[in-house]
């Protein structure tokens, strides 16, 4: 094993004298570890459906094409569903991971995961049951309901896997295993693409096929949810919840209720801007929209994909009380946003035209100057568009749900909708796209302006923005380097610190052996690549009470479950995990985010 011996970005010399900092490096690298993985869940949900209805026109037709965006909203249903209990469910699991209540953790785990069962299967029956009243509902009785019912009852019926497959994909990315989380999502959607071609394209099942082809696609995405169960490093256990543990569900379908009504506010904006599109500008508007709209999905895979990675992240660090550590998150997710909108919108205004050209718009030079305008008007909406889900995922994950729903009601409807019927009667048909951006940017304005409202308002003292509460806790929290120096050097500084404050000298002197002890046992046996690594160590007072945290991103140990298994049998190499547990009131340990992490009260 290697150690550094520098750890210059860590800490700064000043003279013989080593200044310890926290430098958020661990918090940046999961952040960007997690990145990739949600974006890929997202373009998986989002890719899976654009690219089915194109295999279903292309094979069976536009009116099967149709047919199968009638039935739109009952995806919207089953994604608000699966957003609300397995999004919501994930955001509680993660505060109880952070602040280690494991019992906790698998408790609302497990009432999640049969809550989305039991949901998923009343809808497969009532919509099997019903499902020709629905097709007649759904299609307005119109010609296409005998395509529509094919499709619903197929759909319907796969209702369990469809809602819980995605649902659970949460909890998995929770659990550390996002790399797993977005593997079942992509083989899912493969499957199901593949399958639209045999079963319409071979075997001419028709538009059931197509959905046969979804709902099996779904049930191979079940079955790669079984190498979770079986993973070694799962940590979520199933529990036998009490009659009096389901009032539990308040707390999740709280967390979740903001990004379900996401799915439900996006569907009632888009039937009414339709519904004004069509009575003021035609159909050209509606297509010219409908471009505009692919260009915020294909946004939404990497924006939506960069603002919920900020879920299970920020999450876990709100359940430790790490307020210092959700700031270097925030600022990294906020920067990462804007840059990536930033370079969406730029090749939207430079190339308006061969954007619409893959959506199959064409027309005369007049019209398509028309066309080329909106879509640079509308691109500027994306960075205030990625900030404002940023800010809404956010909220919602540090326990702000009201606040995040309210953002999400006001941005996609009471906003947008009046300023485009204003706009569009100033303006004509470019007021329209002016008022994507307008309702974008006073979004913005507003949030940030209530943030103080809220701040100013509070019996608490808050941090501007973020919302959290400031406490009375003398904190001594920094990073260091995966070196031995790095160790006794900031033994002797948290020694200074509890002397700086008051502490007795047993306690002074237990916190110096306790940190030395761990860093060095990291160090040496939790570090087994040539990878430059870190740990955070953070020492609160309150009051009397002294509690230690280490973070780090080596091999998993568990310290606590090792020392019970060994009982009374002391060697050499435990003799000092048994002096730190001897020192301690209480000793804990979970692993979250593929990091170990270790409390100690004292």
């Amino acid at each position: 094993m290697r150690c550094n011996s520098g750890g210059t970005t860590l800490k700064e010399i000043n003279g013989n004298q080593a200044i310890f900092k926290r430098s958020g490096v661990l918090l940046r690298r999961r952040f960007f570890s997690y990145l990739l993985p949600t974006i890929m869940m997202n373009a998986a949900l989002s890719l899976g459906i654009i690219v089915d209805g194109i295999i279903v026109g292309n094979l069976l037709g536009t009116a099967a094409f149709a047919a199968v965006n009638i039935c739109a909203p009952i995806t919207f249903l089953f994604s608000a569903v699966y957003a609300l209990i397995g999004i919501g469910g994930s955001i509680v699991v993660a505060h109880c991971k952070g602040r280690m209540d494991h019992d906790g953790a698998n408790l609302n785990f497990t009432l999640a995961l049969a809550g989305l069962l039991v949901i998923s299967v009343l809808f497969a029956t009532v919509g099997t049951l019903l499902a020709a009243p629905i097709a007649v509902l759904l299609s307005g009785g119109s010609a296409l309901e005998p395509l529509v019912k094919d499709f619903f009852a197929v759909l319907v019926l796969g209702a369990p896997v469809l809602i819980t497959v995605p649902g659970l994909v949460y909890f998995i990315r929770t659990d550390s295993h996002p790399k797993l989380a977005a593997n079942i999502l992509i083989i899912a959607n493969v499957v199901n693409l593949l399958l639209d071609l045999l079963f319409m394209g071979v075997f001419n099942m028709g538009i059931g096929g197509a959905a046969l082809a979804t709902v099996t696609g779904y049930l191979v995405g079940a079955g790669v949810c079984g190498f979770y169960f079986v993973s070694p490093k799962r940590s979520l256990k199933l529990v036998g919840p009490l009659k009096k543990d389901l009032k539990k569900f308040g707390s999740i379908f709280l967390s979740g209720m903001p990004l379900a009504l996401t799915g439900i506010t996006y569907f009632i904006r888009n039937l009414s801007i339709n519904t004004i599109l069509i009575a003021n500008v035609g159909p050209l508007g509606v297509a010219t929209f409908g471009v505009c709209m692919n260009m915020l999905s294909a946004t939404t895979i990497v924006i939506g994909g960069t603002a919920q990675t900020i879920i299970p992240v920020v999450g876990c660090t709100y359940g430790e009380k790490d307020y210092r550590g959700i700031a270097s998150i925030i600022k990294t997710a906020v920067v990462t946003v804007t840059a990536l909108c930033g370079t969406l919108m730029l090749i939207f205004v430079l190339f308006p035209l061969p954007v619409a050209g893959l959506f199959g718009i064409s027309g005369d030079p007049q019209t398509l100057t028309t066309i080329a305008a909106a879509i640079r008007l509308f691109s500027l909406s994306l960075p205030f568009f990625g900030i404002n889900f940023l800010l809404i995922c956010y909220f919602q994950t540090v326990n702000r749900s009201g606040f995040s729903a309210a953002i999400t009601v006001f941005k996609n409807l009471i906003i947008v909708l009046p300023l485009i019927l204003i706009l569009a009667h100033l303006f004509g048909e470019m007021g329209i796209w002016m008022a994507f951006v307008i309702s974008e940017t006073v979004t913005l304005t507003l949030v940030l302006g209530m943030t103080g409202i809220i701040k100013k308002r509070s019996q608490l003292d808050l941090i501007p923005i973020l919302l959290l509460e400031k406490t009375d806790t003398r904190l001594l929290d920094v990073t260091i380097s995966n070196s031995t120096r790095d160790a006794t050097g900031i033994s002797q500084r948290m020694m200074e610190f509890c002397r700086e404050n008051g502490i007795d000298a047993k306690r002074t002197n237990r916190v110096g052996v306790i940190v030395e002890e761990l860093s060095v046992n990291i160090i040496e046996h939790g570090f087994k690549d040539q990878q430059a690594h870190a740990i955070d160590i953070r020492l609160s007072i309150m009051d009397s009470e002294l509690v230690l945290r280490f973070r780090d991103d080596g091999e998993p140990f568990n310290p606590v479950a090792y020392l019970s298994a060994l009982g009374t049998d002391k060697t050499d190499k435990t003799l000092g995990l048994y002096l730190v547990q001897e020192m301690t009131s209480d000793f804990k340990y979970s692993y979250v985010l593929n990091f170990n992490n270790i409390m100690i009260s004292m």
